[in-house]
């Protein structure tokens, strides 16, 4: 989930620097945004998944998450499909479409921003969800199984028939009993002195392997504890217990909600996308006051021998012969007005003065209002896509 929002931002960025191209942006941005819904999703399930395991006989929500990772596939036809809609929305000067993106994207960014600070300032108070288990404190270590058992009991599951040897540790306070035998994964249950470990095997939360040490951490404002196996390469979900009796439990992200914050992941992404939008908004600036600019600038022609004649009553301006300027219809952008009221009619005045811009003013005033449409088009794209995660997290309550 979090790379293909780091994915789109990085296409993002790459449009914003490589494609210069009138409208070149554009579309592709828009497109991109289609993405949305499908990150939407991909958050949404990762909130589903369990942080620590109570039964590991219940199906998994890992495969219903699948189609979550599908995104990267999905992507270029959602970057397609949106293009051309996009496309279809540009190929026509619209009159709304400008300053409808300019509120969007001013309001994704303003909304975004807020978001981000409000989930730092959580983050400040409470871990996130990606590191509630490893904030716990370490309350002991439960080493590997060592020695004869303590007992022995019968099991059936499957094709297995055999009895196992129960090893029962007290650790801390609470006992930690492992049921271990033919190479299989132990059986792990927790109880006290007061309430020993279930008896039943066959009824215990999970299984750890036999050299595994455990860590127990131990969370007393939401009366859980966790036995965090150390060396498991393949499943190292901790295994949760809750209440004065320790009763097996799945733990989810939403048994967390006054407890944790967002992934600390999804607010880098956030910020990230916040960050690129404002540099976006920035460059916006320089391009609107350059539009300003168009509006002011002297309009004239270029003729072979590189005298520019204006349309209004202004001497003429010789360019430098270094100023391979193709003839024709021209703008004439100060770049110091002073210096520029200087020139006299059929003088050579200093080029370097001015910035000469060939094609006529409505052309050229064209250009800029969709390079304006442009940026907040990539603006737009950025915020939505880097923000959608983390207000998945704040629907879901690990924000506000």
């Amino acid at each position: 989930m979090y790379p293909v929002a780091l994915a789109s931002l990085l296409a993002l960025f790459l449009l914003a620097v490589v494609d210069r191209r009138r409208d070149g942006a554009a579309p592709t941005a828009l497109g991109l945004t289609f993405l949305a819904p499908a990150l939407l999703v991909g958050a949404w399930l990762a909130l589903e998944h369990r942080l620590a395991l109570g039964h590991a006989e219940r199906v998994e929500l890992y495969a219903v998450a699948y189609p979550a990772y599908a995104a990267p596939i999905v992507a270029g036809l959602c970057g397609r499909l949106g293009s051309r809609m996009a496309n279809r929305l540009l190929r026509r000067e619209r009159a709304w479409l400008p300053p409808a993106l300019r509120a969007a994207s001013l309001a994704a960014s303003a909304l975004a921003t807020a978001l981000v600070a409000v989930a730092a300032l959580r983050l400040i108070q409470r871990p996130g969800l990606d590191r509630y288990v490893a904030s716990l404190p370490v309350v002991a270590v439960v080493p590997p199984v060592e020695g004869a058992a303590s007992r022995i009991v019968g099991r059936a599951e499957g094709s297995f028939r055999g009895s196992l040897g129960v090893h029962d540790l007290p650790v801390a306070g609470f006992v930690v009993s492992r049921a271990c035998g033919d190479g299989l994964p132990c059986a792990v249950s927790l109880g006290t002195a007061e309430h020993p470990p279930s008896p039943n095997v066959d009824s215990v939360a999970a299984t750890v392997r036999e050299t595994s040490p455990l860590f127990l951490r131990r969370d007393s404002a939401e009366d859980l504890v966790l036995l965090e196996p150390t060396d498991e390469p393949v499943r190292g979900t901790p295994l949760a217990f809750r209440g004065p009796l320790l009763e097996p439990t799945d733990l989810f992200p939403r048994d967390l909600r006054g407890a944790a914050g967002p992934p600390l992941a999804w607010l880098a992404v956030c910020a990230a996308g916040v960050l690129f939008a404002g540099s976006i908004q920035r460059r916006r600036g320089r391009a609107r006051e350059h539009l300003a600019r168009l509006a002011d600038a002297a309009s004239g022609t270029r003729d072979e021998s590189g005298w520019i004649t204006f349309d209004e009553p202004l001497p003429g301006l010789r360019l430098t012969p270094d100023d391979d300027e193709p003839t024709g219809p021209v703008l004439v952008v100060p770049g110091a007005a002073a210096r520029a009221a200087t020139f006299t009619y059929r003088s050579a005045g200093p080029s370097d003065a001015v910035e000469v811009l060939s094609g006529g003013r409505d052309e050229l005033m064209t250009e800029a209002r969709n390079e304006l449409v442009r940026l907040d088009a990539l603006a737009l794209a950025a915020t939505l896509l880097a923000a959608v995660p983390l207000v998945v997290a704040a629907w879901r309550g690990f924000v506000f």
